[in-house]
């Protein structure tokens, strides 16, 4: 957790800067974010996703690739994201390939040019002061030959839970809306 403690200062400092705009905050801020949490559970950047709300709906904040994707509605029955952010509760599945969910964003071209699909998921709710404000995610995906990695375990979503719940603030401190 000292890593985090870390992290946690380095975004007060980011935050209180006036050296940079409000657009290049967001950028650095969530560029570290995501580089912690995919260090943390030995991912790549592309493979954690930042979900926040937007009205009615989820925006990715997260990977930048994805911001101009069409939102989630938070009705939505079978989006993952949505089924975290409405109930507040952890998700993990290992066999994700298997169940029903929203697959058109996992077709998306990643900054590489390459799709991957996600084979594992686990996703916690974020909470700022008491209010439901987005949702993070890490999955494990994998090309066509490619090999998913380790599952997730219980003990990763309780260390996911505790480091979003770090670092939820500063994702509302920089985030556009």
């Amino acid at each position: 957790m000292n890593d985090v403690n870390a992290l946690v200062e380095e975004l007060r400092t980011l935050i209180s800067t006036s050296e940079f705009s409000a657009a290049e905050r967001f950028r650095v801020a969530m560029n570290r974010m995501a580089g912690f949490l995919a260090d943390a559970f030995g991912l790549d950047t592309a493979e954690v996703a930042v979900l926040w709300k937007r009205g009615k709906s989820l925006a990715f904040l997260w990977p930048d690739y994805l911001a101009e994707a069409r939102e989630v509605a938070i009705r939505s029955k079978s989006a993952v994201a949505a089924t975290i952010f409405r109930g507040g509760r952890q998700f993990l599945d290992n066999r994700l390939m298997e169940r029903e969910h929203l697959v058109e964003y996992e077709f998306v071209k990643e900054a590489d040019g390459e799709a991957r699909r996600i084979w594992k998921m686990m996703g916690v709710a974020v909470t700022v002061d008491g209010e439901r404000r987005g949702v993070v995610q890490v999955s494990r995906k994998r090309s066509a030959f490619g090999e998913p990695g380790p599952d997730f375990t219980p003990a990763d979503l309780e260390l996911l839970e505790k480091l979003v719940a770090r670092l939820g603030p500063f994702i509302q401190a920089v985030a556009p809306f």
